[in-house]
């Protein structure tokens, strides 16, 4: 009887060690998945970032194209096709290099409207400084026809 109850002992640690284990296998499954979630969220977390920096770039690019008043029509063209292809669907996920080849693209345009709106300010300054003095040299000359024609008034003044 002392062997059967030496066996049955034996069989509960044994038991018990199992019972031990498949708990550790299973916290181990539950950090797992904790993990795995927490990155999932992450991860869903950037890609809202991500879409709301790329609707707000979408709506300043519009506000640009909107401000912008451009003659031709090719680069309003090009700027639409930009923007629409900056658009992204929160049901249709791109991958990072994908977002992050659009990001790029994004900022070239950024970039280029920037040069076009300093090229169109420096053009502005050098029309209203040769405004400026064509108006200088325009009120001398008046000036001097005065001073021709009624060279008295000058005297009294």
């Amino acid at each position: 009887m002392s062997q059967d109850v030496t066996q049955w002992v034996a069989e509960v640690r044994s038991l018990q060690r199992q019972v031990s284990e498949l708990q550790r296998s299973r916290d181990q499954a539950y950090a797992s998945a904790d993990n795995l979630r927490q990155m999932y969220e992450a991860e869903a977390q950037q890609r809202r970032r991500d879409n709301a920096s790329y609707s707000q770039k979408i709506e300043q690019l519009q506000q640009t194209l909107a401000d912008s008043q451009m003659p031709s029509a090719a680069p309003s063209n090009q700027l639409n096709a930009e923007i629409n292809a900056l658009q992204i669907s929160p049901l249709n996920p791109n991958s990072v290099a994908q977002l992050q080849a659009q990001l790029m693209s994004a900022s070239r345009q950024s970039q280029e409207l920037k040069a076009q709106l300093e090229a169109e300010q420096n053009d502005h300054k050098q029309t209203r400084e040769s405004l400026t003095a064509a108006l200088g040299d325009a009120v001398d000359l008046l000036a001097k026809e005065r001073l021709q024609y009624h060279p008295q008034s000058q005297i009294g003044s």
